[in-house]
């Protein structure tokens, strides 16, 4: 399959993906918190229900920004997604693939801070800074197991030739040496805190900041951040389980039977992933304070540099 072609069909999926994985994810954790929980289309039943409510954009706004960057930042989302599962159907990527997809994970950060902080609310201004410094904790280590991954793929920076690499080698990066299993560990760690959900909820915490950067947000508006960040969760999901624990199967099948059983395969592993780094924590702990999720990361960061040293020394 062409590229292009993958990609176009891609994008309608990536979002059907995002709203449905986002439903198991509420279905699960109010499960196992013995409750029956909302139906697993309910993010698509919130979803129109959003973008059909009227548009409200607040007095002390600036009307252009506070606009302009939800639709950005379900696109730059959605792309991210796309671009990865369209590499994996058509078979092939291109240079510096891995790069743009981090690039729009973080633009939609960015983009939703910066729409937030332009409503002229307090609390959107507060949400900005617990959301920079939460960047500041986890971006770096996220991005150094990238690179460790890339390492060990011949200093590549095509996702695709990351994935067949692993395939090539016979074993899976986490379980490679212990320098990949301590960066597969930080990168797991990180998705919490790029995901945003409990105990890293800091810049939004409902309860202390009355939603923080989204505050103002409602209506279509606050259906596209919703979309943005249920597709990022996707992204981030995405990229652990097919760089670090994935490796394709080999069905006894042929030709584009054989691409779309091993695309099955991925998804469900990444839903896997989904599980154990957004659904589990957010059910299992309670928020932390903006000065411990920092100390933790601190942590986070020497691991990440003592994985990266004994990766590079063959180790």
């Amino acid at each position: 399959m062409n590229v292009v072609v993958a990609l176009a069909v891609m994008f309608p999926s990536v979002f059907v993906l995002s709203l449905l994985y986002s439903g198991i994810d509420r279905k699960l954790h109010a499960r196992m918190q013995r409750r029956v929980g909302p139906p697993l289309a309910q993010p698509f039943y919130d979803f129109v229900k959003l973008m059909n409510k009227e548009r409200i954009i607040p007095a002390s706004a600036s009307p252009s920004v506070f606009v302009t960057v939800t639709a950005l930042a379900a696109a730059s989302s959605i792309l991210g997604a796309s671009v990865l599962l369209s590499n994996l159907a058509a078979g092939a990527g291109f240079v510096g693939d891995i790069i743009l997809v981090m690039y729009l994970v973080l633009m939609t950060s960015a983009l939703t801070m910066i729409g937030g902080s332009s409503s002229g609310n307090p609390y959107g201004a507060i949400g900005f800074s617990r959301r920079v410094g939460m960047l500041l904790g986890y971006e770096v280590p996220m991005l150094l197991s990238l690179l460790m991954v890339s390492y060990r793929s011949g200093l590549t920076l095509s996702y695709y030739d990351m994935v067949t690499a692993q395939s090539l080698g016979g074993t899976v990066f986490m379980a490679s040496s212990p320098g990949a299993a301590l960066a597969s560990l930080v990168f797991a760690v990180c998705i919490p805190a790029a995901a945003g959900v409990v105990p890293f909820d800091i810049p939004e915490a409902k309860t202390e900041v009355a939603y923080g950067y989204l505050v103002e947000y409602g209506g279509p508006y606050l259906g596209l951040l919703k979309l943005a960040k249920e597709a990022t969760n996707l992204t981030l999901s995405l990229l652990f389980f097919t760089l670090f624990v994935h490796v394709p199967l080999a069905f006894p099948m042929v030709g584009a039977y054989n691409v779309w059983a091993n695309l099955l395969f991925m998804l469900a592993g990444t839903l896997a992933v989904y599980f154990v780094t957004i659904t589990l924590p957010r059910t299992l702990f309670a928020r932390v304070k903006l000065g411990q999720a920092l100390r933790f990361y601190v942590w986070v960061w020497a691991v990440s540099l003592i994985s990266a040293g004994l990766v590079m020394v063959g180790y």
